[in-house]
């Protein structure tokens, strides 16, 4: 038997198609329209610091929201040479980069034990991690500086290096024992019957299937830490030894009338953050979204 393919009448088509023109203008489009503004509000601030990084002094006084005449990377040089921006990003590199790991390599180990292992205290460990989130920063910052002056370790990067590590610890179990609770006990299980040791299940399984969770984490812990100025500047007095967010902030301290330097030492600063969250924006918005979701 024949099968007859009733098709719609021209006036039901033309209704759906109004219906879904009507839906994008009323509700796509103005959400549309507003990341459009969101991101001309983050993209704006960052092309008045390339223009004016760009001009002279003079140029700037007398023209500062116009485009520069000429590509001069004066204030570039200054900031190398003169103010040591190349020694300051090699010690951000080196305390972050170190500051980093530890915090992904521990944060990952406690967050397992959090979220597949069972041992006595576990809520009330959980709990008392939350709880350390809600102190402010502030707070701590004359016992750490007693600290670790009182062991001898003012300008030292390990002290530095420490903070940003654990400082980091309370936040990154919390987010990555939320992921690591979706994966199936049964792998553990089987891998334990296997004759695998923790670390081993860690490594093999825990590791591959929150990689991106991690990566996230890896993410935001880089912004955090690339951004901080108070301990860096607080525990890293020595002019040598500074990283290059708090190198930034003496340069903006010494000359408040020189803008075009100014803006020259904040991009310098911002454009490791810039292009890690231009590498990594869809890893980002993955873990977020599998962090969510779980």
């Amino acid at each position: 038997m024949a099968t007859q393919v009733r098709s719609l009448p021209p006036s039901a088509d033309l209704y759906g198609r109004n219906s879904r023109l009507r839906h994008t203008l009323l509700v796509k489009l103005p959400v549309f329209v507003l990341l459009c503004l969101v991101a001309a509000s983050t993209l704006l601030p960052l092309a008045y610091m390339g223009m004016t990084a760009l001009k002279e002094r003079t140029e700037y006084l007398t023209n500062p929201y116009g485009l520069p005449r000429a590509l001069n990377f004066d204030n570039v040089r200054i900031m190398v040479e003169t103010y040591g921006f190349l020694r300051a990003f090699g010690n951000s590199v080196l305390i972050v980069g170190t500051a980093l790991f530890l915090s992904l390599f521990l944060g990952s180990l406690a967050a397992f034990a959090v979220a597949k292992l069972r041992f006595r205290g576990k809520r009330v460990f959980f709990l008392m991690l939350i709880s350390l989130q809600l102190i402010p920063g502030q707070v701590l910052l004359i016992p750490i500086y007693l600290l670790f002056s009182r062991l001898g370790m003012i300008n030292n990067y390990l002290s530095v290096i420490v903070m940003y590590a654990v400082g980091s610890l309370p936040f990154s179990i919390f987010f990555l024992s939320a992921s690591f609770r979706s994966i199936p006990d049964e792998l553990i299980e089987a891998a334990k019957i296997d004759g695998a040791t923790l670390f081993q299940v860690y490594r093999s399984i825990v590791v591959p299937i929150g990689s991106p969770s991690i990566l996230t984490l890896g993410i935001l812990n880089f912004l955090s830490m690339w951004n901080e100025l108070i301990l860096a500047l607080l525990l890293l007095p020595d002019e040598n030894k500074r990283t290059i967010t708090s190198s930034v902030a003496m340069v903006v301290g010494r000359f408040t009338t020189n803008e075009p330097l100014l803006m020259t030492g904040l991009l310098l600063s911002a454009l490791p953050t810039v292009v890690v969250l231009i590498m990594f924006s869809q890893y980002l918005v993955k873990g977020i979204s599998a962090g969510i979701g779980k």
